[in-house]
């Protein structure tokens, strides 16, 4: 079978941890320390404004990370903090924030599974999962944020979770895009606390709002950022199509026969993330009749294509 293509991904970015760089007008980016195997170099924490502003994804809960944050805001007025969904290393330190500057948490609603779970399903990511935190203010599509001549505008953007958020600044070229669309990586998709289905449609819809430059959660700016999301969206809809002839050449297999076949030099230390991202697409062919699920007592369930 042939290599499934991929985007064009950046991985050469080396940026200052704990240092507020200027990456758009009136926008500053500090990298928090908590650089990992699924953070890449670490989380993207924006200050976002002139003299009024907006912290968007705070990150981790770390002292240092703190201090920087501190640093950077030199004195001047913070009126929000502004998350793009609800995973911890963007959320940690979020409510501890609220408080010590006397302001608004707003995201999109509690942190939720993206589908119901079966009776005993366990979700696997749950403790990635910031569950308990509440927005003093849940954001929805098209509500803004004002930052005195600044303004943010939310769009609601579920996939990677069923709560994310991108974020459009006001000059109408760059947007926040949290982890629904990273320029070192696709987005991981994690059925149930994913979904694909609302993953490709939040791409559409990105990809219709004026922003070019995106400014992801992880990574650099993504300077062509629709085409950069018309790719991604190509990548996914290619392994919908490799799961597919798989299963036709090789008859029903398992969740992790697929992994194996799909990916065979993934490393271990992203393999499970690999196989919750075949999970995804297996309940993608599912909801479109595509393929059929076989359940076996006390083994994997089966696939196979219709």
């Amino acid at each position: 079978m042939p290599q499934q293509s991929a985007p064009n991904y950046h991985t050469e970015f080396s940026p200052p941890v704990g240092v507020a760089e200027s990456v758009a007008p009136f926008v500053e980016r500090i990298v928090a320390p908590n650089a990992s195997a699924y953070t890449f170099t670490g989380t993207n924490c924006f200050l976002v404004g002139q003299d009024e502003l907006a912290i968007i994804d705070p990150g981790p809960d770390v002292q240092v990370h703190i201090n920087a944050i501190d640093k950077a805001l030199d004195g001047r007025k913070v009126n929000a903090i502004l998350l793009t969904h609800t995973h911890r290393d963007h959320s940690a330190v979020a409510p501890k924030l609220a408080q010590k500057y006397g302001v608004p948490l707003m995201f999109g609603g509690p942190h939720r599974p993206s589908r119901d779970l079966k009776f005993f399903e366990i979700d696997p990511m749950k403790r990635s999962g910031h569950y308990g935190l509440q927005p003093d203010r849940a954001l929805k599509q098209g509500d803004i944020i004002r930052l005195g001549a600044v303004q943010i505008e939310a769009i609601e953007t579920p996939g990677h979770c069923a709560n994310h958020l991108c974020f459009a600044l006001s000059d109408r070229a760059h947007i926040f895009t949290g982890d629904h669309v990273m320029g070192w990586n696709s987005t991981l998709i994690a059925d149930p606390d994913g979904a694909l289905g609302p993953y490709l449609d939040s791409l559409d819809m990105l990809m219709s709002c004026p922003g070019q430059i995106y400014l992801p959660a992880h990574g650099d700016r993504i300077m062509n950022g629709k085409g950069f999301a018309k790719a991604l969206k190509g990548h996914r809809l290619q392994r919908n199509t490799q799961i597919l002839e798989i299963l036709k050449s090789n008859g029903p297999l398992s969740a992790w026969q697929l992994t194996d076949k799909m990916y065979p030099d993934v490393s271990m230390a992203v393999r499970g993330a690999a196989l919750l991202t075949v999970k995804a697409h297996l309940h993608f062919l599912m909801e479109h009749s595509k393929i059929g699920r076989r359940g076996r007592l006390f083994r994997q369930p089966l696939y196979a294509a219709r």
